[in-house]
């Protein structure tokens, strides 16, 4: 798990330092380095998936599958202070002198590596806020074994119907969510729950009358899907339902698909959502960090951020389980303000502009 992420001359960051945990949670205005946080992950995981020599000298691909930044001088802070940049995650740091860098490259060298983190040796899934939306078919899933479903979700529906009906990569978050549904009965760790169960199961708890029926065309290499409320004959094509369903289904896949001990990051999962079923997909982000896997999350609502403190309370979680790193700009300098939730769902902290627009709103009006 990482535990500490810590950049120097990173894009807007001349320096700065972020605690992360089980869930962290980023958060704050547009454009205030949110983002940046987590590019810097991915840039690091990019980076080392390109190399075929494990060993060999390596650089930061700036340009990849989770990420493409663009020339070096997009990657190295324009107010830049001291003599070198640096992505440091917990205790290893990558780094190089920023004068020997060519700034209109799309890598930058790398002085200081070492892939011995699990940020490189477990497996990390990361959707983009940019999700792909509904569809009439998806290409076929052709892999054996690597679950990829995509920076955009693309993969997601091609992954059930070919793995659906198998146990569930993570099975202690298959477990829970069963779990949560049948109550106070125990479950034992040798029963295997099918992914297409499971991620059903899960999407009932965000879409009550939630139904699919996916189907494999082999003759074309395509698959298709319909959505319908359960027991109900109806089917309706993807492209006739809201966007919700289509941004929250490859959540619910990708968590199911990390195995434990594995990293699940998501930016904006509230997207297209109404403000009931945020809540609720915080609640099984949360529900994720739980079982095996480290969540990390942009967000700009403020139903996720209450939901996850409303589940704090509900399963009296204790402090350090979440991190809120709320980040804002002040005088054209970064302010990164940590914030812990505790197990009564309190904030051990607040800070100017947390997600508080509803509160601010409400005293006008009242």
């Amino acid at each position: 798990m990482i535990t500490n992420l810590s950049l120097n001359n990173v894009k807007c960051f001349t320096s700065a330092n972020f605690n992360l945990a089980n869930f962290t949670i980023f958060c704050g205005a547009n454009s205030a380095g949110k983002s940046t946080a987590i590019q810097s992950l991915l840039l690091l995981r990019q980076s080392y998936e390109s190399i075929k020599d494990k060993d060999h000298f390596v650089s930061l691909k700036l340009m990849g599958k989770y990420f493409s930044l663009g020339h070096g001088e997009d990657f190295i802070c324009h107010n830049a202070s001291g003599d070198e940049f640096s992505i440091s995650i917990d205790n290893v740091m990558f780094s190089h002198k920023l004068k020997e860098i060519d700034l209109s490259a799309f890598s930058l060298p790398l002085e200081h590596h070492d892939f011995s983190h699990s940020l490189f040796t477990k497996s990390m899934v990361y959707l983009s806020a940019y999700r792909l939306g509904p569809q009439i078919t998806h290409d076929d899933y052709y892999h054996d074994t690597n679950l990829d479903i995509g920076i955009y979700g693309e993969n997601a529906i091609p992954i059930l119907a070919r793995f659906g009906n198998k146990p569930a990569l993570n099975k202690k978050l298959a477990n829970a969510i069963i779990l949560e549904k049948v109550g106070d009965v125990d479950i034992p760790d040798k029963i295997d729950t099918n992914l297409d169960i499971a991620v059903k199961e899960a999407m009932k708890n965000i879409f009550p009358d939630f139904y699919i029926d996916i189907k494999r065309n082999e003759a074309m290499d395509k698959v298709s899907n319909t959505f319908s409320s359960e027991g109900n004959s109806n089917a309706i094509r993807p492209i006739n339902t809201g966007f919700g369903l289509t941004y929250v289904l490859p959540i619910i896949v990708a968590a199911l698909c990390t195995e434990e001990g594995g990293i699940l990051i998501v930016e904006n999962p509230e997207v297209h959502l109404h403000p009931e079923a945020q809540s609720k997909l915080s609640h099984f982000l949360f529900l994720a960090s739980l079982n095996g896997i480290q969540v990390i999350i942009e967000t700009h609502s403020d139903h996720i951020l209450n939901g996850t403190r409303v589940y704090s309370k509900e399963k009296s979680i204790e402090t350090g389980h979440v991190k809120i790193n709320s980040i804002r700009s002040e005088f054209g300098f970064r302010v990164i303000t940590e914030i812990d939730i505790d197990e009564d769902g309190n904030l051990s902290d607040s800070d100017k502009g947390l997600l508080d627009q509803i509160e601010k709103d409400l005293v006008k009006l009242f």
